[in-house]
């Protein structure tokens, strides 16, 4: 049995890669034959698309596994022999104001590959309690497979800078709430460390707000992981996320974080986190300030992350697909017809 994981065209992001290189070299290490394909174009457009389905046409594999973002893939591939996994529904929810593409990416991205995918599965049940609000009754057979952090984060204990400590944000998207967040942290003795690309408009507020801090971009595992090392806190506040996995990352190197008490996040992360109103920035100013000053409930949090790390290895998640793979497997040569 051989599984072709299906990524999106480069450029296009590399949490989702992360996540999936780390998961399918797990599947290997259990014995499961492996192999990667890119799309060739980023999907902006239905002429790209196309083309990224005449491209996935002609691959060749026992399974496919679509690792997101290009759900359409599905709808160029053997029904039976596809795996589909949804981190989010963002592609709806923040085009529901825009009918024209709204319904493109319902059809394309969404309806269609779930109706025709063999199985599907979404990283958290709230993605998938959102699939069956958008998609309706097709979206009940979404199973939900949590995802699985990477072992090179492992726990490295630090010694807390509390005159002026570290605040690692992961992301800079809208949905990440850095302008919130920047609010929340003005006048605050900290350096920020910010991963990822920053608008003019961020680096304005930055520079009027008089906040010290370094950006990075385009980093590796490693430099990501080395990063967490010099953390004192972790701050993840965003308003909607389809999963979490800073919260988690934090967890089990053993830093604490600040992070939203909306779902999956506030699921996520249990007692293992400082929830906030992530549209309250003065929530978010009294919990990092907490974070830096009440040394007894810090540990306690990052304590407590340490055990609920565990419940998330990857090794875990690639126990839940690789049974997926095997029951599916099984299932199209139940099915074969029989060659006299």
């Amino acid at each position: 049995m051989t599984i072709l994981y299906l990524f999106r065209s480069p450029g296009t992001g590399y949490s989702i890669d992360q996540l999936f290189d780390t998961l399918r070299a797990e599947v290997a290490r259990q014995g499961v034959s492996t192999k990667a394909v890119r799309l060739p174009h980023v999907s902006r457009g239905l002429r790209t698309v196309w083309q990224n389905l005449r491209f996935t046409k002609q691959l060749t594999a026992d399974l496919f596994h679509i690792t997101g973002d290009v759900h359409y893939a599905a709808l160029a591939l053997p029904a039976s022999r596809t795996i589909l996994t949804i981190h989010d529904c963002f592609l709806l929810t923040n085009n529901r104001k825009r009918p024209l593409r709204y319904a493109v990416f319902w059809l394309l991205w969404y309806y269609l590959p779930i109706r025709r995918a063999g199985v599907v599965t979404a990283v958290s049940e709230k993605t998938r309690q959102e699939l069956i609000r958008y998609v309706g009754r097709i979206a009940y057979r979404v199973q939900v497979v949590s995802n699985g952090y990477d072992p090179l984060f492992r726990y490295s204990p630090g010694v807390f800078n509390h005159q002026q400590p570290s605040l690692l944000q992961l992301g800079t998207t809208l949905h990440k709430n850095l302008s919130r967040l920047l609010a929340a942290v003005e006048g605050i003795p900290c350096v920020l460390i910010i991963v990822g690309p920053l608008s003019d408009k961020i680096i304005a507020e930055l520079r009027q707000r008089q906040i010290q801090y370094r950006q990075y971009t385009g980093l590796s595992k490693e430099r990501v992981v080395q990063l967490y090392h010099e953390s004192d806190i972790v701050t993840f506040v965003s308003v909607q996320e389809g999963f979490g996995m800073p919260v988690l990352e934090a967890n089990a190197i053993g830093r604490v974080v600040i992070t939203s008490a909306v779902s999956p996040i506030r699921e996520l992360a249990a007692d293992a986190a400082h929830l906030v109103d992530p549209t309250d920035t003065t929530a978010v100013r009294r919990g990092i300030e907490r974070l830096v000053q009440d040394d007894v409930y810090r540990q306690r949090l990052i304590d407590a992350g340490l055990k609920n790390a565990r419940r998330y290895t990857i090794g875990l998640a690639a126990d839940r697909y690789k049974v997926l793979y095997e029951q599916q497997y099984q299932l199209i040569h139940a099915n074969s017809p029989i060659v006299l």
